[in-house]
Protein backbone atom coordinates (compact mmCIF):
# COMPACT_ATOMS: atom_id res chain seq x y z
CA UNK A 1 0.00 0.00 0.00
CA UNK A 2 1.47 3.18 -0.49
CA UNK A 3 0.13 7.27 -0.19
CA UNK A 4 0.83 9.56 -2.50
CA UNK A 5 -0.12 13.30 -1.56
CA UNK A 6 -1.01 15.87 -4.52
CA UNK A 7 -1.62 19.64 -4.57
CA UNK A 8 -3.64 20.10 -8.05
CA UNK A 9 -4.85 23.43 -9.49
CA UNK A 10 -8.22 24.06 -9.29
CA UNK A 11 -8.77 23.61 -13.03
CA UNK A 12 -7.40 20.13 -13.14
CA UNK A 13 -9.00 18.85 -9.78
CA UNK A 14 -12.23 17.46 -10.72
CA UNK A 15 -10.92 15.37 -13.92
CA UNK A 16 -8.52 13.96 -11.42
CA UNK A 17 -10.50 12.96 -9.12
CA UNK A 18 -13.20 11.69 -11.32
CA UNK A 19 -10.21 9.84 -13.09
CA UNK A 20 -9.11 8.46 -9.68
CA UNK A 21 -12.37 7.70 -8.12
CA UNK A 22 -13.75 5.92 -11.63
CA UNK A 23 -9.71 4.14 -12.16
CA UNK A 24 -10.78 0.72 -10.61
CA UNK A 25 -11.00 -0.96 -7.12
CA UNK A 26 -7.30 -0.37 -6.98
CA UNK A 27 -7.06 3.08 -5.48
CA UNK A 28 -9.09 4.01 -2.34
CA UNK A 29 -9.63 8.18 -1.86
CA UNK A 30 -9.13 8.47 2.33
CA UNK A 31 -9.85 12.31 2.43
CA UNK A 32 -10.83 14.78 -0.29
CA UNK A 33 -9.14 18.10 1.42
CA UNK A 34 -10.44 20.37 -0.95
CA UNK A 35 -10.55 24.18 -0.16
CA UNK A 36 -13.20 25.20 -3.01
CA UNK A 37 -15.30 21.78 -2.81
CA UNK A 38 -18.36 23.69 -3.59
CA UNK A 39 -17.59 25.48 -6.26
CA UNK A 40 -15.69 22.52 -8.04
CA UNK A 41 -18.97 20.63 -7.87
CA UNK A 42 -20.78 22.85 -9.74
CA UNK A 43 -17.88 23.40 -12.13
CA UNK A 44 -17.57 19.64 -12.52
CA UNK A 45 -21.52 19.98 -13.96
CA UNK A 46 -21.07 23.01 -15.60
CA UNK A 47 -18.42 21.17 -17.41
CA UNK A 48 -20.83 18.70 -19.19
CA UNK A 49 -22.41 21.72 -21.25
CA UNK A 50 -25.81 21.65 -22.73
CA UNK A 51 -28.83 23.85 -22.17
CA UNK A 52 -29.77 21.27 -19.04
CA UNK A 53 -26.85 21.04 -17.88
CA UNK A 54 -27.43 22.02 -13.83
CA UNK A 55 -29.71 19.46 -14.06
CA UNK A 56 -27.37 16.74 -14.81
CA UNK A 57 -26.07 14.09 -12.47
CA UNK A 58 -22.61 13.76 -12.58
CA UNK A 59 -22.77 9.91 -11.43
CA UNK A 60 -24.28 9.15 -14.42
CA UNK A 61 -21.17 10.18 -17.08
CA UNK A 62 -19.96 6.37 -17.26
CA UNK A 63 -22.97 5.19 -19.00
CA UNK A 64 -23.14 7.78 -21.72
CA UNK A 65 -21.26 5.87 -23.73
CA UNK A 66 -23.33 2.41 -23.47
CA UNK A 67 -26.43 4.70 -23.58
CA UNK A 68 -27.33 4.23 -27.40
CA UNK A 69 -26.64 0.59 -26.81
CA UNK A 70 -29.09 0.28 -24.17
CA UNK A 71 -32.28 2.53 -25.38
CA UNK A 72 -31.50 0.01 -28.79
CA UNK A 73 -31.75 -3.12 -26.77
CA UNK A 74 -34.68 -1.59 -24.30
CA UNK A 75 -36.65 -0.56 -26.97
CA UNK A 76 -36.28 -3.78 -29.30
CA UNK A 77 -36.45 -6.80 -26.63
Amino acid sequence: MHTLTLNIKDNAYSNILYFLKNLSNDVEILSDKSTTKNSMKKQELSSLGGALNKYADPSKIHLEDKAWEMHVIEKYK
